[in-house]
């Protein structure tokens, strides 16, 4: 069976990783604003706090990124295990949990993100909130390549001795 540990902490690391960079942008860029608008920074401090705030988009390439390494990750780990075929039923049922809990993720990231305290940050996040708008879609394509790698590789030989 596709490790359910796997699909369901991949969906929890994406969802608190957009989290937690989506309020850590907004955070710094507050304080950098703050900064600049009261005139602490001279010219360079404001063409670094720029550049700071630049790098911090990159966190939305990093979602994208660890989302595919995630989906690659479970069809890397299913291909290694060893299941027998009546677990692929059981794969329809976790999957179906799976697009439950996925979906109250989405719930709860749409309530956040959606506040008005967020219109600065969303521009610079649109995978992540692509992401995150869709976890549902995220692990059905974990279950689905983690049961592909799972049943439709060849059984393998059991050593036995022909007589």
């Amino acid at each position: 069976m596709v490790s359910a540990r796997v699909v369901f902490g991949g969906i929890v690391f994406l969802f608190t990783f957009v989290i937690s960079s989506i309020f850590g942008v907004l955070i710094s860029t507050a304080i950098i604003n703050g900064f600049i608008g009261s005139g602490i920074f001279g010219a360079t401090g404001i063409a670094m706090a720029n550049q700071f705030l630049t790098v911090l988009g990159y966190f939305d390439k990093i979602a994208v990124m660890l989302m595919i390494i995630l989906i690659i990750g479970v069809g890397v780990s299913s291909f290694r295990l060893a299941s027998h075929p009546v677990f692929f039923v059981v794969v329809f049922v976790m999957g179906a949990l799976f697009g439950l809990v996925s979906y109250i993720f989405n719930y709860i990231f749409l309530n956040i993100v959606s506040q008005s305290v967020f219109i600065t940050v969303q521009a610079s996040f649109p995978g992540s909130i692509l992401i995150c708008t869709n976890l549902h879609w995220v692990s059905l394509a974990m279950v689905v390549v983690g049961s592909l790698t799972l049943f439709a590789k060849k059984p393998q030989q059991q050593g036995q001795v022909l007589t």
